[in-house]
Order: C-alpha cells, then sequence, then structure tokens
C-alpha cells in the first residue's frame, strides 16, 4: 500500500506543480468604447499574450497576485496588480499624435534610410523563436479552413526563413479555395526588410521606389515614435507593401507596419475567378533580450471575390495570425527550409493531433465565432470518416 501511495505522489506532483490560474479580461478604447484588438498582455516574456479581434484575452500564469503590463503601440500602457481571477475590463488612452515642424530637408526620408542601413547591418542575424500560426477560412459566411500550429522556427528581418512544426491542427471542409501554402505567405511577410517574395520600402535606394511623408509622431514612454507613409513611386509588378512605417527617431528602429499588399494573386482552375484588392498586412516588433529588433506578431487578412464568367458567386475571407511565443537559441534543431511549395497539408499530416493539447494551448483566445468555426469544421470531418 504505501508503495502504491509513494507511485501516486510521484505521478500527481508534477501536474501539481504545473497548476495554473487563469487571468480573463477585455480591452477597450476610453474614448469610443470600442475593442482593441493585439494588446498586448504581459507577466513576463514567457507569460504573454494578445487580445483577439473582440479585444479579449485569457492567459495562464503560475501563481497569483502578479503584475500585469498591458500595452500597444497606439495607447498609454497599463500596470496591473492582479490578486484573484476575477475579470479585467481594461480602458486605454489614445495616444496624441502631433505633426511637429521639421528643418532638416526630408525628414520622413531620412528616417527610412537610418532605419534600412541599420536593419541591413543585422540582415542575416538568426534569430531562434517558438511560434504560434492560426489561419481561418470563410467562403460565403462558412467555414473553410482551419490551421494552427506550434512550430520552432529561425526569423530574419525579413522574414521567417525555417521551420519545424510541433503541434498541428489542420481541419477542411469543401471549399473552391486552396490554403494549401499560406503559411508560407504569412511567414515570408513578417519582416520588415524586403525580400525575394515582396518588396518593402526598406530597401537600398529606397528613394528611387518610394515616395515618403511624416503622417506625425508621438511619445512612447521616454522615445519618440514617428508615423512615415510609403507609396510607390513607380510601377512594382510583383507583391508590394504600401502603408506606414512606426520608426524610433533615435534608434532609428521598427517598431511597427501597418498597410496593404498589393498584386496578392489568388489562382483558380477551370472557370472560376478571384479578385481582391489587397491583402492587409500589420506587423509589430520589439527588442528582445539581446538588443535585437525583431517580430512580436503579425497579421494578414484578404477578401476575394469569387466570380463565374464573370458573374459574382460569393465572397471568400482568410485571417492569418502569427505569435512569437519565446525568443531562444535552444530552438534551432531540424529546421527545414520554407519556400512557396511548402504544403500545409503535408506538413501535418505527420503530426499527431492531440485535442487535449489544442483544448488547453490557446495562447491567443480564440473568439465565439473561431470556436463555432471549429465545432463546424469538425463536425464536417467526422461525417466524412
Amino acid at each position: 500500500m504505501k508503495k502504491t501511495l509513494l507511485l501516486l505522489t510521484a505521478l500527481v506532483l508534477p501536474f501539481l506543480s504545473l497548476a495554473q490560474n487563469i487571468i480573463k479580461g477585455k480591452i477597450t478604447d476610453d474614448l469610443t468604447g470600442t475593442a482593441i484588438q493585439f494588446v498586448t498582455i504581459m507577466v513576463n516574456e514567457k507569460t504573454k499574450t494578445i487580445t483577439n479581434e473582440s479585444g479579449e484575452f485569457e492567459l495562464n500564469i503560475a501563481s497569483l497576485p502578479a503584475t500585469v503590463f498591458i500595452s500597444h503601440v497606439s495607447y498609454e500602457a497599463v500596470k496591473v496588480n492582479k490578486v484573484d481571477e476575477s475579470v479585467l475590463n481594461i480602458k486605454l488612452k489614445p495616444l496624441t499624435v502631433t505633426l511637429k515642424e521639421v528643418v532638416i530637408g526630408d525628414y520622413a526620408t531620412m528616417l527610412m534610410k537610418n532605419a534600412y542601413e541599420k536593419g541591413k547591418e543585422n540582415k542575416e542575424s538568426d534569430n531562434y523563436a517558438k511560434g504560434f500560426l492560426r489561419q481561418i477560412a470563410y467562403e460565403a459566411d462558412r467555414p473553410t479552413y482551419l490551421n494552427e500550429m506550434y512550430f520552432n522556427g529561425n526569423w530574419r528581418n525579413y522574414g521567417m526563413i525555417k521551420w519545424r512544426p510541433l503541434e498541428a491542427r489542420y481541419l477542411r471542409d469543401r471549399a473552391t479555395v486552396s490554403y494549401t501554402n499560406f503559411s508560407f505567405f504569412t511567414l515570408a511577410m513578417s519582416g520588415f526588410l524586403a525580400n525575394s517574395v515582396h518588396h518593402k520600402g526598406l530597401v537600398e535606394k529606397l528613394d528611387s521606389l518610394y515616395s515618403f511623408k511624416l503622417k506625425g509622431t508621438y511619445q512612447l514612454g521616454d522615445q519618440e515614435i514617428a508615423i512615415i507613409s510609403s507609396t510607390p513611386k513607380v510601377k512594382i509588378t510583383r507583391m508590394y507593401f504600401e502603408g506606414d512605417y512606426f520608426i524610433n527617431t533615435s534608434t532609428f528602429e521598427v517598431l511597427k507596419l501597418e498597410g496593404t499588399v498589393f498584386n496578392f494573386n489568388l489562382s483558380s482552375s477551370g472557370i472560376m475567378g478571384i479578385k481582391n484588392d489587397g491583402l492587409k498586412l500589420m506587423a509589430q516588433f520589439k527588442i528582445d533580450k539581446n538588443g535585437a529588433n525583431v517580430l512580436d506578431f503579425s497579421t494578414f487578412s484578404v477578401t476575394s471575390r469569387l466570380k463565374v464568367l464573370g458573374i459574382g458567386a460569393k465572397t471568400t475571407t482568410f485571417a492569418s495570425t502569427l505569435f512569437m511565443v519565446d525568443y531562444n537559441d535552444v530552438f534551432n534543431k531540424d529546421l527545414q527550409e520554407l519556400n512557396a511549395k511548402t504544403n500545409d497539408i503535408n506538413t501535418t499530416k505527420g503530426i499527431n493531433f492531440n485535442a487535449n493539447f489544442w483544448n488547453e494551448n490557446q495562447t491567443i483566445k480564440r473568439t465565439a465565432k473561431e470556436e463555432q468555426a471549429i465545432q463546424t469544421l469538425e463536425a464536417a470531418q467526422q461525417q466524412k470518416k
């Protein structure tokens, strides 16, 4: 009997030590009351999440009380001392953007050139990380595709170049559009420098290709951040980014980019035509413990119109969120090259699906719509068996 008790204790203790407390909440704009998505909720570098499109979040922490840091590049940061699991409802105050008088030539272009030169210095630097990827698609509001994945990856400041998927959930129902290689595009577009896949404003001889305009500046703590619009001067035939760069005016590090990727084309077979007005891209960056300017998270979404013989048929929407959970050199083992032929279906086939793992590990809280989509797609998959 004593041996049995000792064995049970040995089995249970590791799980007791991992007991979690869950912090839940919602973040809204103090002026408008609207939900704020992509707010960073953090207890420490390894215990963090971002809010979903409904401004909601859940975060598992080891113990209470805890100090929770809440931040967003466009709002005043908040620190909350959390002593219990009551729901947090936090209102953030927007930062004030001003257009200051600049007297030294083309200030916007100067900042972009300095940001490019700084980024170029570390262009080949490898940053190893554990990442989380969630992709979901709808056709005429019917869920057709879901891919959730944890992976180890090698990120450089022009995008993810290698990865190794660890856990995956892939669900698909009948759909007109195939999303078998969309992970590659999500990962390839996650940098602030241009690469072979797409153009961005931070390129060599940038002022011959793009026009830049200072939209304003604001104070983020003791740092001044400039918002600079980037617009092509010439016709670009491959995919290119047009939008805003957020740049630290002292260090020239890129904090964020937000805009549209044009010439993003979905292919179709037969008589079905697909058109869209560009892919909406947002990426946020941070300074890691080694002083490197690395990806924090990125999102992209695209709405396309599917037509048969020129007649409108239906609309399809696709959204992807990439979140870097942790940066550490230990994540550098057995990584594989990413390229346009990377196939998400084949990638996930070799990974055993663990339902309990996905129920317990959300990383980013799913919206009610996403939860319903998972249930619908899982039911459709069961019917096919």
